[in-house]
């Protein structure tokens, strides 16, 4: 592409950073084909009478009521991904990933996007070095899975967003992209076998990850116990006997509804023909073994959590411990 960039747009680019003033000047940008402006010329951020041009557009995340001239246009989108496909400058790059998908027009340009190599140019940045350009580009393959018709496209970056969403060194901020793209995914069975090597990674955020986490992995955990092959990998997965304090009256409900609900789900899958034909052996220490085997504490875990509160709990263990008895 030449010159990116001099020094008074790359500040100015810099000032891109999240919400309303983000969409708007990211466009402005590309619009002004990432040239400096001369000293005369308008602004940015201030127009010829000297008004904020941001409260003249007003709120432009309403992109029903956004002018058209201010929907991203073919040139738009081959300047933006040419520029992050080119530019080695983690500022403009992570600005453009954390600001692309507010632009006008963007959720309505999908097709153009994929047409032009979008996908493609905007996965380059999962093999980046810094987390926070690789998580960047997990919100906007976020975003892009919202619509079903994509996904099957999307599940060849699975592995990478996997490596990512188990990583150690991320924050929980930038986790929650990661499990929420693989949980779009996980809907489609044909998506599952990138996830069976993790299923031990997904537990252990089980146990220690925040609540907001847990909540994120039972999802992905629920979508792969509809599936028979995963449900032996997941009841063969090791772990201590420290995973049954998850079912505590301590526990927020929605994850607690979500963790019986996974189990009963494993359980009734287990106890399928389908299942028992192939005649499965599950390792020491599994989770199969954990709820079912004949020293687990499991048992008297779901009689406590029959006098819970809530309806949905008390249904839920009451199930769970018809199909073990």
């Amino acid at each position: 592409m030449g010159v990116f960039l001099d020094e008074s747009c790359r500040k100015k680019l810099m000032v891109m950073l999240t919400g309303v003033g983000a969409a708007y000047l990211l466009y402005r940008t590309v619009c002004s084909g990432f040239t400096s402006p001369r000293d005369d010329e308008e602004d940015l951020l201030i127009d010829r009478s000297g008004n904020s041009t941001l409260d003249s557009i007003g709120a432009l995340g309403d992109q029903d009521s956004c002018p058209n001239s201010l929907k991203m246009n073919l040139q738009d989108l081959k300047t933006v991904l040419t520029i992050l496909h080119e530019s080695k400058d983690p500022i403009i790059r992570g600005t453009i990933l954390t600001s692309i998908y507010r632009i006008p027009g963007f959720s309505s340009q999908q097709e153009l996007l994929c047409s032009e190599g979008g996908m493609a140019t905007i996965a380059e940045s999962l093999d980046d070095p810094l987390d926070y350009i690789k998580t960047s580009a997990v919100m906007v393959l976020n975003v892009l899975s919202n619509d079903p018709a994509n996904r099957d496209l999307l599940a060849k970056y699975i592995p990478q967003v996997v490596t990512l969403a188990t990583s150690t060194t991320l924050q929980e901020f930038e986790q929650l992209p990661c499990l929420r793209f693989l949980t779009k995914l996980s809907h489609n069975q044909q998506s599952h076998p990138p996830l069976q090597p993790v299923l031990p990674d997904f537990f252990h955020l089980l146990q220690v990850g925040s609540s907001t986490i847990k909540f994120q992995v039972l999802q992905i955990l629920i979508n792969l116990s509809s599936n028979l092959e995963m449900t032996f990998h997941m009841l063969d997965v090791s772990l201590p006997d420290s995973f049954l304090y998850l079912f505590n009256y301590f526990q927020r409900q929605d994850i607690l509804n979500d963790l019986l609900l996974l189990i009963s789900n494993l359980i009734e899958m287990e106890r399928s023909l389908s299942y028992r034909a192939v005649r499965h052996q599950h390792r020491d220490g599994s989770l199969f073994l954990l709820l079912a085997g004949s020293n687990t504490h499991f048992f008297s875990r779901l009689i406590y959590l029959m006098a819970f509160p809530d309806d949905r709990i008390k249904l839920q263990a009451a199930r769970i411990v018809t199909s073990l008895g």
